[in-house]
């Protein structure tokens, strides 16, 4: 018998705050001994227009990193952006991840059920429905390649972050692809066994039309690195062209490619021979940015994060003031720290990058867990009223507006 277990771990009015829920299921009939799904759901929030879906790779590591991937901050904002919900696994293996890796053993129908199983804990049946952007790094890329060619009607794209064991194969060539690729993979030992095969499948795929991107990082390897810099911009770009007609293939004929050999980004084509030899990419703003990543392994940010952190309250703690606040990252640039201001004067500069931790691992999955912060400010003189307001800095040095100001006395 199936045995579902499930957790709420935060569901608190849904007109005031986002929602996280996690479910555990024991799978009959499949190899690996269990999958752990979590989702975010953003604040007010009525119908859910879609899944972001974050698959860890093969390993003990990964799996329990994957714990850790529906809490990241920049991928919350990206999915709330667009009204998506933002889901991840971890999936416990009995063979590295050999026993998940290929959907059709079992691990579409798991993942099926606990999208089910989602759905009813947090009352959108719509999750049931919607389309899916997956992504997935190494093992997780060959499942997220394997999804695209098996489910292609219910997929709007795909990230593949340094896909194992892909091969070629002609199903599912209208879902645009984003396949990212560390440098030193075509020549380091480990993990020469991604190189090839991906460049080989995403060169056939581009062969016969299909709408994929390859795109190597100059500064990395397996490992994720700032990879989510161009896969972020990547989805964004894509929900733009796709959301309201998820089924429907791109029209290449009206995008921008670039010749693999000569790396020189061009308008649209109207030469098909060409277009089935070059590297897709969705919009001419997008391949600027694949232009820096590809030289450089980052996409900078350009624009000021647009949200202030919200919710901010101060309160007295013996001789100190103590500031909580929530907030959500940049889309574009994420987040590094924040900036806290006293009377309008700030009062933590030095101390920006040391309060918080927003460093990403391997997998691409937060180390720092909350989006509730705090800082304590130990200098107000007593007897006095004070108002207070935080912003938040991305992780180009760009600052978003102040949040409202809050007062509060100090006795």
């Amino acid at each position: 018998m199936r045995k579902l277990l499930f957790s709420i771990l935060v569901s608190l009015s849904f007109q005031l705050t986002a929602q996280e829920y996690s479910i555990k299921l024991d799978p009959e009939n499949v190899k690996f001994k269990e999958v752990e799904y979590s989702i975010w759901i953003p604040a007010q929030v009525k119908t859910i227009k879609g899944i972001i879906f974050h698959q860890h790779g093969c390993g003990e590591t990964a799996f329990r990193s994957g714990r850790n991937a529906y809490r990241d901050l920049q991928w919350r904002a990206l999915a709330k952006k667009w009204d998506f919900a933002y889901m991840s696994s971890s999936i416990t293996s009995t063979k590295d991840c050999h026993d998940w890796v290929e959907p059709e053993e079992g691990s579409y129908l798991t993942f099926t059920r606990g999208i089910s199983a989602l759905a009813k804990l947090s009352n959108h049946a719509e999750l049931e429905q919607v389309p899916w952007v997956i992504w997935g790094h190494s093992g997780g890329g060959h499942w997220a390649y394997k999804m695209v060619l098996q489910h292609p009607d219910k997929i709007i794209g795909a990230v593949l972050k340094s896909p194992a064991w892909t091969d070629t194969c002609s199903l599912g060539l209208k879902v645009p692809t984003l396949c990212l690729l560390g440098i030193q993979e075509s020549y380091d030992v480990y993990s020469s066994f991604v190189w090839n095969p991906a460049i080989t499948a995403m060169k056939y795929r581009i062969s016969k039309g299909a709408p994929v991107c390859i795109a190597p990082d100059p500064t990395s390897g397996h490992e994720s690195a700032k990879s989510r810099l161009l896969a972020i911009s990547f989805i964004d770009e894509l929900l733009k062209l796709r959301l309201n007609e998820a089924t429907i293939g791109i029209d290449t004929s009206k995008q921008c490619f670039i010749d693999l050999d000569n790396f020189k980004v061009t308008n649209a084509l109207k030469e098909s021979s060409f277009r089935h030899q070059g590297n897709w990419f969705p919009t001419k703003p997008f391949a600027e940015k694949w232009s820096e990543f590809v030289r450089t392994g980052i996409v900078t940010d350009q624009t000021a994060p647009a949200e202030a952190p919200n919710t901010l309250e101060a309160l007295r703690k013996g001789t100190q003031n103590v500031l909580k606040w929530r907030a959500i990252a940049d889309v574009e640039g994420g987040i590094i720290g924040f900036k806290v201001y006293r009377d309008q004067k700030l009062i933590n500069a030095d101390s920006i990058q040391s309060n918080w931790n927003f460093r990403i691992d391997y997998h691409d999955n937060p180390l720092y867990l909350s989006d509730t912060f705090e800082y304590v400010d130990r200098h107000a003189k007593p007897n006095k009223t004070y108002s207070y307001q935080v912003s938040l800095i991305n992780q180009f040095g760009l600052e978003s507006p102040k949040s409202d100001a809050v007062r509060i006395k100090k006795r």
